[in-house]
């Protein structure tokens, strides 16, 4: 793994904001996970968060930036986002090690940062690569990437949205 292999990007700002407050709204209705860590999630609201219309902006410039991502890799797929859930991470939550990997399917994988004080995320075991989020990054990487968010510090909520965009057809080109 290095940095080359994962997509970094910025999201407008604009989108990021008017995401966020809705998103915001939303956070005090989201419940702990057992992940075996700490961590609320939206799934107990929704698996695809994205399909609500006020965030359809943001899946938009989603959708764009894993487009971006296929450019960068020379590899094409058709596909679609299967889920998406917000992250809300309180003082010292985290998350541990892990890949989105399925025994069925692939996906491309990304993060959507949305708050200044975030903790950060490191890829990899043996040779770890950290970032460092801004509000407003988007991160795109693949299923079987290695992947975990240090400890939140600080009293303030570290949020951001994951996704999985699921490939279902290699795009060959025409002959």
């Amino acid at each position: 793994l290095s940095l080359m292999n994962i997509y970094r990007n910025k999201i407008n700002q604009d989108i990021i904001k008017t995401s966020f407050s809705i998103i915001d709204e939303m956070h005090l209705k989201m419940e702990e996970r057992s992940w075996n860590c700490n961590i609320k999630t939206s799934y107990n609201l929704t698996d695809n968060i994205l399909n609500i219309q006020e965030l359809w902006n943001l899946k938009f410039e989603i959708l764009n930036n894993i487009y971006q991502y296929m450019i960068q890799t020379g590899k094409f797929f058709d596909g679609f986002v299967k889920n998406s859930w917000v992250n809300v991470y309180e003082k010292g939550f985290y998350q541990e090690f892990h890949n989105h990997k399925d025994d069925i399917v692939k996906h491309i994988c990304g993060v959507v940062y949305f708050t200044e004080t975030s903790s950060a995320i490191e890829f990899g075991i043996d040779d770890r690569i950290t970032h460092q989020p801004e509000v407003g990054d988007i991160l795109i990487f693949k299923d079987d990437d290695l992947h975990r968010v240090l400890p939140q510090q600080g009293d303030n909520k570290r949020i951001s949205l994951a996704f999985n965009y699921q490939l279902t057809a290699i795009w060959k080109g025409i002959k």
